[in-house]
């Protein structure tokens, strides 16, 4: 069975950099990459009133599929398993829950990805993570 890494994915340079230096990881050990991006839970009674449940699923799917794909294509070439996953919901917790669930040997993660404005107002997801983590946790600036 080989080391799953968990690469947090959210299209930001910062996200890219990070899988980049977890694929190193992954070829020295012979790890298999599982790259992750959450999507925001848009399931609430307000959006709803407005726009079907199927067509919000939609929507969120398609987005993280975009971003999904961006990251694979940054990797293509590499020698190294790779596995996709959506989440919807609180970046911190889908996170370290993926984490749990796979009993991941790694989580390598961008120092920052929404912009240090919003990561002030919002608080950061990679201190989150630092917080929550059943495993180490690589921050990758």
């Amino acid at each position: 069975m080989s080391k799953k890494i968990i690469v947090p994915i959210d299209d930001s340079i910062h996200s890219h950099h990070a899988l980049q230096f977890a694929v190193k990881i992954a070829k020295e050990m012979d790890g298999e990459i599982v790259i992750v991006n959450v999507q925001p839970n848009l399931f609430t009674p307000n959006i709803q009133r407005f726009i079907a449940k199927g067509e919000i699923q939609q929507y969120l799917q398609q987005m993280a599929d975009e971003i999904l794909e961006k990251a694979s294509e940054l990797i293509r070439e590499e020698d190294v398993q790779v596995e996709k996953i959506v989440r919807i919901g609180i970046p911190k917790v889908e996170i370290t829950k993926l984490a749990k669930e796979l009993d991941a040997f790694q989580i390598v993660m961008g120092s920052r990805g929404m912009g240090p404005v919003k990561s002030a107002v919002l608080g950061s997801v990679s201190i989150g993570v630092l917080q929550l983590t059943p495993c180490p946790v690589t921050i990758v600036p």
